[in-house]
């Protein structure tokens, strides 16, 4: 524990601010404030009350710096080794250069008093949504955390509770504008059913079932697919899954063989109205192929990502939310200049990580291995990533240093 500093200390801090305040007025010290690290931000709390208050309690001041740190977009990767160890450690990565090996010690940690096996389920303004799952006699009970990795902060425990044998539920995060609140989605692969968790009201809501059959929910379709795949995408203020039109009314009824393209559809769940809307892949999605076409989101675009008849994969990205004709192929890629890399390169199942703020180099992962592709678009040149550490890929997420707090 530190010492208390001494009260000259303590009277030059005050004196030195007062200084600061003359020469500088106090809306230009909170734009200069705005634009430093959480780490710095979390030292000068200290300096003076006002800047305590500021820091910790100011709303808009959150929002000032949320939206500053906005254009300093990172990755989080999840290490492997969290599966097995109460200590869930994540490293954030600056998507300005990929290529750069990460130091051998993470950057955040959260402490051993949060145990069992912590997955993320998705990541907003800073905050991750973590979650695990434990048996309880006849309940399986799951856990939720809210945690912000850059200011320590982690949530009080939200439970959901559910019988073991009945079905498996997934999940996604979120954050609704119109009121300010970050909503945890939990969703019942075999009833459709669907609940919604307001963080800070400590209830789960029933609200309209889910409309139809989410591809994820039977894997026996696809020779290649992973289960990260469940989680809805987060973009425009709502939670988007790939889905398979109501013509089943359970994953039970579905036949693979049967399946067409035209049968897909997105479905976007507004988190506002906690209504949804069908939104329709690209026109170029013409065959239903045996990897899983998903859903992901590059530099706040939704996208739309399958295999082409066994020799490329594309891309789709929708410029403009919600507008069928902005949906744009982003990028087509031959599995042949993967071979390097990936030797049995036919038909495996891809993941679009991140584009890097250049926005020519695009990071990929694949499900049969532990490393990331940098595929440059343009000049078509194909690397692998630096990064040695053990890390799950398909658990990446978009991410920002934030002041966001969940009381």
């Amino acid at each position: 524990m530190n010492a208390p500093q001494p009260k000259s200390q303590r009277r030059k801090h005050s004196e030195d601010t007062q200084l600061l305040n003359i020469f500088l007025p106090h809306d230009v010290i909170i734009q200069i404030l705005s634009f430093l690290p959480v780490k710095h931000l979390m030292r000068l709390k200290c300096v003076c009350k006002s800047w305590k208050t500021l820091i910790s309690d100011d709303s808009t001041f959150v929002k000032l710096h949320l939206k500053r740190s906005a254009r300093k977009k990172q990755l989080v990767l999840f290490s492997m080794m969290c599966r097995h160890s109460s200590n869930f450690s994540i490293t954030c990565l600056r998507q300005k250069n990929p290529s750069v090996a990460l130091a051998n010690k993470p950057h955040f940690q959260l402490n051993d008093d949060v145990y069992g096996f912590l997955f993320p389920v998705g990541s907003c303004n800073g905050l991750l949504c973590l979650y695990g799952k434990y048996l309880r006699g006849n309940y399986a009970e799951i856990l939720f955390y809210i945690w912000n990795p850059a200011t320590r902060k982690l949530s009080n425990k939200i439970v959901f509770l559910c019988k073991p044998g009945t079905g498996r539920w997934t999940f996604a995060f979120g954050y609704d504008n119109s009121t300010e609140t970050y909503k945890i989605v939990a969703f019942h692969l075999m009833t459709n059913d669907v609940r919604v968790f307001c963080v800070g009201d400590n209830v789960w809501r029933n609200i309209q079932s889910f409309p139809v059959v989410p591809t994820y929910s039977v894997p026996s379709l696809y020779k290649h697919w992973h289960p990260s795949i469940e989680q809805g995408v987060y973009v425009c203020r709502t939670l988007n899954w790939l889905t398979i039109r109501n013509k089943f009314q359970n994953e039970n009824q579905i036949d693979g063989k049967c399946i067409t393209a035209d049968q897909f559809v997105i479905i976007s769940l507004d988190l506002s109205t906690e209504t949804y809307r069908e939104l329709l892949p690209p026109c170029g999605f013409d065959e239903v192929s045996c990897v899983q076409p998903i859903l992901a989101v590059l530099r706040n675009s939704l996208c739309f990502c399958h295999d082409f008849h066994g020799t490329d994969f594309i891309i789709w990205r929708m410029k403009k939310f919600g507008v069928q004709e902005s949906w744009t192929q982003f990028v087509k890629i031959n599995y042949q200049n993967l071979h390097n890399l990936v030797p049995h390169y036919h038909r495996f199942q891809l993941f679009p990580v991140c584009l890097c703020e250049n926005g020519n180099t695009l990071m990929l992962a694949w499900d049969e291995n532990e490393k990331a592709i940098l595929y440059n678009w343009r000049d078509i040149t194909v690397k692998e990533s630096r990064i040695t550490r053990e890390v799950d890929w398909s658990l990446a997420k978009d991410y920002l240093e934030s002041l966001v707090s969940i009381s």
